[in-house]
C-alpha cells in the first residue's frame, strides 16, 4: 500500500523508462571504445619503443659494437624472451669470433718457428755438397712439413668440434668398454717405458655422445700422461657413477703441473717449459677441452699428491633408462 502511494505521489516523466537503459548502454560502450583506443595506443607505443631499441642494438652490432646486447624490460613477455634468445645467440657468436681471432694469432705466432726451420732445411739442401747431406736435409724438411700439416689438421678438427655439428650424431656410448679399449691399446707402450697403465671400473657405464670423439679425448689425456711422466709412474683411469653424474678420472703419481698452470694448459699451442723439448704441437689438451665442451663435460685439474688428477664429470641423462 505504501509503495503504491509513493508511486502515485512521484509520477515518472513520460517516456523516461523507455530511453534510460539504451542511453546507459550507449555511454558504457563509448567508454569501452575510448579505453580500448587509449590502451591500444599505449600498447602500440610500448611495442614500437622496444622494437626500436632492438633495432638500434642490432644496428650497433652491425657497425662493430659486438659487446652491445638487446635490452630487456624484465617482464618475461614474448619480446623479453625473444631478446634473451638473441642475446644468447650473440654471446655464442662472440665466443666463436674470439676463438677464431685467438686461432689466427696463435697460428701466426706459433707456426713461425717450424716454418723458419723448414726454410733453413731447404737452404741446407740447396747448399749441400754431397748426396747424403742433401738427402738428410730433404728428409728433415719433410718432417717439418708433416708436423705443420698435423698442426693444421688438429686446428681444423678443433674448429669442427667447436662448431657443434657432431652433436646431432650423439648416441649411446659405453664409456667403460671405451676406457678398457684405450687401456688395452696403450698398456704395452707404457710397460715398455717402465710405466703402468690401469683401469678401475665397476658396473658398465654409458653416456650419450660421439664415440670417436670420446675415444680421442681419453687417448689424448693418456698420451699426455705417458709423455710427461718418468719411468715408474702409475697412470690410472677411474670410472664411477655418482649422485650428480658420472666421474671419469685420469690420475698419475708423476711430476704433476703447477697449480697456476692448470687453466693455461688447455689453451691452443700452450706448452709448459718442461715439455718444450718433447715432440708435439701443444694442441692435444685444446682438443680435449673442445670435445668436453661439446659433450657438456666439466674438466677439473687437481694435485694428486704427488702427480696430477684430471676429473671429467658427465651430466646424468634426463632419463637413465635411455642409456
Amino acid at each position: 500500500m505504501i509503495l503504491i502511494l509513493a508511486a502515485q505521489t512521484v509520477p515518472a516523466p513520460e517516456g523516461s523508462a523507455r530511453f534510460a537503459t539504451p542511453a546507459g548502454f550507449g555511454w558504457a560502450f563509448a567508454g569501452v571504445v575510448v579505453l580500448g583506443i587509449l590502451g591500444g595506443l599505449g600498447l602500440s607505443y610500448d611495442v614500437h619503443r622496444r622494437l626500436n631499441a632492438m633495432s638500434g642494438a642490432a644496428e650497433a652490432i652491425i657497425n662493430g659494437d659486438f659487446a652491445r646486447r638487446i635490452p630487456m624490460r624484465g617482464a618475461d613477455d614474448d619480446l623479453d624472451r625473444l631478446a634473451d634468445t638473441f642475446n644468447r645467440m650473440l654471446d655464442r657468436i662472440s665466443a666463436l669470433m674470439e676463438s677464431l681471432r685467438q686461432v689466427s694469432n696463435d697460428v701466426a705466432h706459433d707456426l713461425r718457428t717450424p716454418l723458419t726451420r723448414l726454410r733453413q732445411r731447404l737452404e741446407s739442401s740447396r747448399a749441400a755438397r754431397t748426396g747424403a747431406e742433401r738427402a738428410a736435409a730433404v728428409n728433415g724438411a719433410l718432417e717439418e712439413v708433416d708436423a705443420i700439416l698435423e698442426t693444421f689438421a688438429a686446428l681444423l678438427r678443433i674448429a669442427q668440434i667447436e662448431g657443434g655439428g657432431r652433436r646431432a650424431a650423439f648416441h649411446r656410448v659405453e664409456l667403460t668398454a671405451l676406457a678398457r679399449a684405450v687401456v688395452g691399446d696403450f698398456a704395452p707402450a707404457a710397460e715398455d717405458a717402465g710405466q703402468r697403465l690401469t683401469l678401475e671400473a665397476g658396473e658398465p657405464i654409458s653416456v650419450a655422445g660421439d664415440g670417436e670423439l670420446l675415444t680421442q679425448m681419453l687417448v689424448n689425456l693418456v698420451e699426455n700422461a705417458l709423455r710427461h711422466s718418468p719411468a715408474g709412474t702409475l697412470i690410472q683411469i677411474g670410472l664411477e657413477r655418482q649422485a650428480d653424474g658420472i666421474l671419469c678420472s685420469i690420475s698419475d703419481n708423476g711430476p704433476g703441473i703447477p697449480k697456476d698452470e692448470h687453466e693455461k694448459v688447455f689453451r691452443r699451442f700452450y706448452r709448459l717449459d718442461a715439455s718444450r723439448a718433447t715432440p708435439g704441437s701443444g694442441l692435444g689438451l685444446s682438443l680435449v677441452a673442445a670435445i668436453a665442451d661439446l659433450h657438456g663435460v666439466t674438466i677439473a685439474l687437481a694435485d694428486n699428491q704427488p702427480g696430477l688428477r684430471i676429473d671429467l664429470r658427465f651430466k646424468p641423462p634426463p632419463d637413465p633408462r635411455e642409456l
